[in-house]
């Protein structure tokens, strides 16, 4: 009978917060969230109230902490002023968590590509109650505590419903533009992940030794965008080398004085 109440008293609210808890991770896991930012950080706060009400129950039954609650009691605003010294980088990156999952306007949710301040961009893979995991294209996998995310500049790439990004091509003076304008716009708008309405391509700059073209290429997800960029700028030299238009480049040219 002394093992089964040492069990039911030290043993068992532990056991059932690890099962409780296991299931919550089972069923509500963050890829089932994704997009519900907030649900997450919801989940993360129930977890660890969880254990907090196992070991807070389990100490109850331990005549050292018993007897600890009751000084406790007596002395709760120097405990909480203590608490609040000790716990405030915590602290703050846990309301800044509940301040960035409980807005309407979120600036991001779990899937989101974003940069946040200088941090290499990355995508958003969780937010737990002290940081939000960002992982790069590079696999890196960056944690950016909650009270440097609420007051950092964060850029969404993926908000929106399509992504773009600007490619320049240079032609040499003398080229017919209209002509070379057309290719650029027929080579974007045949990419299979173009998205969007025709490009329109502009002249963006008349440099020294040639002319700047730019077009922005749209693409519905990100993640094709930097492959469909390098595609256009592949076909499109392609093309221009067809229709004998000269992309211009820095030519050296050596002359032999002894020939003189």
């Amino acid at each position: 009978m002394e093992i089964l109440e040492y069990f039911l008293k030290y043993a068992l609210p532990l056991i059932l917060a690890y099962f409780v808890n296991l299931l919550i991770n089972k069923y509500i896991s963050k890829e089932r969230l994704r997009g519900k930012i907030h649900l997450v950080f919801l989940r993360g706060i129930l977890i660890a109230a969880i254990w907090g009400l196992a070991f807070f129950t389990v100490a109850g039954y331990i005549p050292v902490f018993k007897n600890a609650w009751k000084t406790f009691a007596g002395s709760s605003a120097l405990i909480a002023a203590i608490f609040g010294l000790a716990a405030q980088s915590t602290l703050s990156n846990v309301f800044a968590g509940i301040a960035i999952s409980a807005a309407k306007s979120r600036p991001f949710d779990i899937g989101d590509r974003i940069k946040i301040d200088n941090i290499d961009p990355g995508y958003v893979e969780n937010i737990t109650l002290r940081h939000t995991v960002i992982k790069t294209y590079q696999n890196e996998i960056i944690y950016v505590p909650n009270s440097t995310v609420g007051s950092a500049t964060i850029i969404n790439y993926t908000q929106e419903q399509s992504f773009s990004f600007p490619i320049v091509v240079s032609v040499a003076y003398g080229t017919d533009m209209q002509k070379a304008m057309d290719i650029i716009a027929d080579v974007v708008e045949s990419h299979p992940t173009h998205h969007g309405l025709r490009p329109t391509v502009l002249c963006k700059s008349c440099d020294d030794s040639g002319v700047t073209l730019r077009v922005l290429v749209e693409t519905r997800d990100f993640k094709d965008n930097p492959k469909a960029c390098s595609d256009c700028l592949v076909e499109i030299m392609k093309r221009f080398a067809q229709e004998g238009i000269e992309i211009p480049y820095n030519k050296l040219v050596l002359i032999n004085s002894e020939e003189k």
